[in-house]
């Protein structure tokens, strides 16, 4: 898990997940806001398992977790 900060200036934790119903594949990063709590989640899709989503979580710059956040989806 990771604390990383927008251009708005908002607060979101980066965390990995299974993927839907908890299957391995695809697993997901989950971007959840921690200034707004009102601003739903989301989910951007990772080839490979949870593990390999964690590693990224771990190993991406500050600026890579942006782009993955600008380009995730909105959850259910």
């Amino acid at each position: 898990m990771r604390i990383i900060q927008d251009r708005a200036f908002q607060r979101w934790e980066a965390y990995a997940t299974t993927g839907d119903y908890g299957f391995d594949h695809p697993a997901r990063i989950v971007f959840r806001c921690l200034t707004d709590p009102s601003e739903r989640a989301r989910a951007v899709e990772i080839d490979g398992d949870k593990a390999v989503a964690e590693l990224r979580v771990r190993r991406l710059s500050e600026e890579e977790l942006h782009r993955l956040l600008s380009e995730a989806k909105v959850l259910g």
